[in-house]
Parts: C-alpha cells; structure tokens; sequence
C-alpha cells in the first residue's frame, strides 16, 4: 500500500505547473501563421482578387499583332480559256501576312457589368471564406483550451480525493494495528484509495490526449512542450439577447457568405438575360500582305493599310437555350434567397435558445457553489468524526463523494458556460476580438 501511496505522489510530482504557462492568445497566434487550411484559403482569396479586373470582365479591348510568312515549291500546270499552257516545275510561291488588330465589345446586353459585379463579390466572397474558417479555427482552439483547463480542474479534485482516501486508509490502518478497527474497514478503505488512484491515472491519460489534439489544431510539433495553467475560467461579459441577435445579423460570417451567394446568382441571371440582346464589337487595325509566284497572272502581288469595321450578332434561335437557361437561373436565384432567409432564421433561433441556456447555466452555477461550500462543511465535521471514532467507513466515504460530486459539476458548469460564451461570441463575430 505505501508502494501505492509513492507511485502517486510522484505521478503528482510530475504534473506540469504553471511556469512558462501558454496562453490561448500565443496558441491561437500560433495556430494562424502555422495553419495549412488557413493559408490556402488566403491564397484562394488572393487568386479571387487577381481575377477582379476590368480586363476579366470584358470591359477592356483587346489587341493583337500576327505575323506569318509561308513557302513552297509546287509543279504547275495552267490552261487558259485560248489554249494557252503555262507550266513550271518547282515553282516558288511565297506569302507575308502581317496584321495589328484591335477589338473591343462595345455592347453585350450588360453582361459586362453583371460579370464586373460578380468578381467583385467572389472577391469578397474569398475573404469571407479564409474569415470564417480563421473563427472557426479560433473557436474550436479557445474550447479545446478551455477542455483541456476543465480536465486538469477535474484532475485537481481527483487528487484532492485520493488525498482523503489516503488519510481514510491511514486511520483505518492505526485502528487495525491497535486492534480497534476490523478487516472489513480497512479492506474497503484499501479499495477505495486504489479506485480513486485508477481514476487519477485514467484522468492524467485523458489530460495527455487532450493536450496531443491541441498540438494538433495548433499545428505545433507532437514532441513539443505544451504547459496550459491550471487556474480558474476567466469569463466574458456578453451582452443581452437583443444586442447579441443584432450583432449575428450585422456580423456573422456564415450570414455574411450567403447574402454573397445571393448577390452572385443574381449576377449569374442578368448574365444570361444578356443573351438576349445584340452583341456589337468594334475592331480597327493594320495590314500588309505581300506574295509572290513564279507561274501566275501576277509575279508579286501586295496590299498594305488601316482597317476598322463594326460587327454585330444577335441571337434569333437556339432551340430555347436562352430561356431555358434564365429559367434555371432565376430558380437558382430564388434558391439563394431562400437559403439567405433560413440561415438568418436559424442563426437567430440558436442565438435565442444557447442564450436561455446561458442565463439557466448561470443560475445553477450560484447554487452549485452554495453546495461546495455546504459540503466542504459537511466534510471538514466528518473528517473530525472519523478522527474521534464518532462515524464509519462507509459513511465517510458518502461524505467525501458528496464533496467529490459538488465540486465537479461546479466545474462542468462553468465549463459548459464557457463553451456556451465561445459559441454566441463565435456567432456575433466577436471570436477574434475576445479571444485573440
């Protein structure tokens, strides 16, 4: 039993303490330079940005210098309508064509515009996307932090009970040298200490996973220290229900993102819409086109000078291809704004219902604390019984678990209003200015 004893107490020992202690900030801060998924998302956000240009959108002209030069050598044979014969074998043929040209679409039905439109929301829609998944990174970092803190609480009260168990069996053990104790008090008091001492061990086996994860999420190395200090949660003063459902409508990401895919199939529709008009196009440009033959009418022949002209297409039938695709257009349309009208719903629903949870966790962390302190008095007068001989074993053991229960769902508690913090925070676009 006393091998027992030291095994723990050197498993206690060996605990991490609160030197060099990181913060959520400093993992968090780690965690957005090192994070794969966050850098791939700025690297889309920047190829959205580089494809928002009037040139992509079709609101530039465009030029272009072409150039070639061809030769051969062919057997000719020319009969001409007197009955004159003109041949040659290996006659040389030779041809230069050298062109600038320049176009520009002076008119499409506006589809210039809608396209100009539609990058700049990808734009923001890419922004918005590396946005969302830094919050979420950070919420899911600030809870895993947050569980790791709640463990070691746990693991802090676990050992206060072994500790207990300990002075329990250290009696139980004088009254059996003494002879005033029986076998069946000190067995279970035997008992109970290594029943608390497995859960100590499963407890410091959990907090060892839980620290892994962290690692992970942060993008740390896996044999890299990691010391988080055991102290007590620090909460956040949230503001009232209204405030919060205002800032989710204002604020939040998840929202944010859909009002754009609103506005992008909006811009996909006046896209199609255009098929219906005229497509005009202006080009201006020069030429020279020289070629020469050694059998033919002409031995040289060439041209040279400015060209310009207007071109214009308009679409008279395409078996209804138009309409067809600005009827699926406009129901994709109407899909995003139903999308847009049910995220809002459900976001303020959920604001409404964590909220009400908040405010319940917080009435029952008062009286959780109450009962702490109510059966840490319990305690202490059991623990003087016991000493005295006044009480068992058995009703010991009662008393300590009572304490053991009080103090650990004081801790889920407050755990679970922080959980419960993070989340509103996350959905109101707070996360990084609270938690960074």
């Amino acid at each position: 039993m006393k091998k027992i004893s030291a095994n723990i107490l050197v498993l206690l020992a060996l605990l991490p303490g609160n030197a060099a202690a990181q913060t959520l900030g400093t993992l968090i801060g780690t965690a957005l330079q090192n994070n794969y998924q966050i850098a791939v998302l700025r690297n889309e956000a920047r190829i959205a940005a580089n494809n928002n240009t009037a040139g992509n959108a079709g609101q530039l002209p465009s030029a272009e210098l072409n150039g070639t030069y061809s030769t051969s050598g062919n057997n000719t044979l020319q009969v001409f309508a007197d009955g004159t014969r003109r041949e040659g074998s290996n006659a040389g043929n030779s041809s230069i064509n050298i062109s600038a040209l320049a176009n520009w679409t002076a008119f499409d039905g506006f589809r210039v515009y809608a396209r100009k439109d539609q990058l700049n929301y990808l734009e923001e829609l890419g922004q918005l996307n590396a946005r969302f998944y830094i919050e979420q990174s950070v919420a899911d970092i600030a809870a895993t932090y947050y569980e790791l803190l709640y463990e070691k609480r746990l693991l802090r009260h676990l050992g206060h009970s072994l500790n207990i168990s300990a002075f329990r069996l250290g009696i139980e053990l004088k009254k059996k040298e003494i002879g005033s104790g029986t076998m069946i008090s000190y067995g279970q008091a035997v008992v109970d200490h290594q029943t608390d001492s497995i859960l100590l061990l499963a407890q410091q086996n959990r907090i060892e996973g839980l620290e892994i994860e962290l690692k992970r999420v942060v993008n740390l190395g896996i044999r890299e220290a990691l010391t988080i200090a055991d102290t007590a949660f620090d909460f956040l003063l949230l503001p009232e229900r209204d405030s919060l459902v205002y800032g989710v409508k204002q604020h939040n990401s998840q929202l944010d993102r859909q009002r754009l895919v609103e506005l992008i199939a909006e811009t996909r529709l006046r896209e199609e819409q255009a098929n219906r008009y005229p497509r005009v196009d202006l080009f201006a440009g020069y030429q020279y086109v020289r070629s020469t033959s050694e059998v033919g009418f002409f031995q040289s022949n060439q041209n040279y000078g400015p060209t310009a002209g207007v071109s214009v297409n308009f679409n008279l039938f395409r078996g209804g291809e138009v309409n067809r695709n600005i009827r699926n257009a406009a129901i994709e349309n109407e899909n995003a704004r139903l999308l847009l009208q049910q995220v809002g719903t459900d976001l303020e629903a959920e604001v409404h219902a964590l909220y009400g949870q908040y405010l319940s966790v917080q009435e029952r962390m008062a009286l959780a604390r109450k009962n702490v302190v109510r059966s840490r008095q319990v305690y202490a007068a059991a623990e003087q019984q016991l000493r005295q001989g006044a009480i068992n074993g058995y009703d010991f053991r009662l008393t300590q678990l009572s304490l053991l229960n009080a103090e650990l769902s004081l801790v889920q508690l407050e755990y679970s209003l922080k959980l419960l913090e993070i989340s509103l925070n996350r959905m109101s676009g707070r996360v990084l200015e609270k938690y960074l």
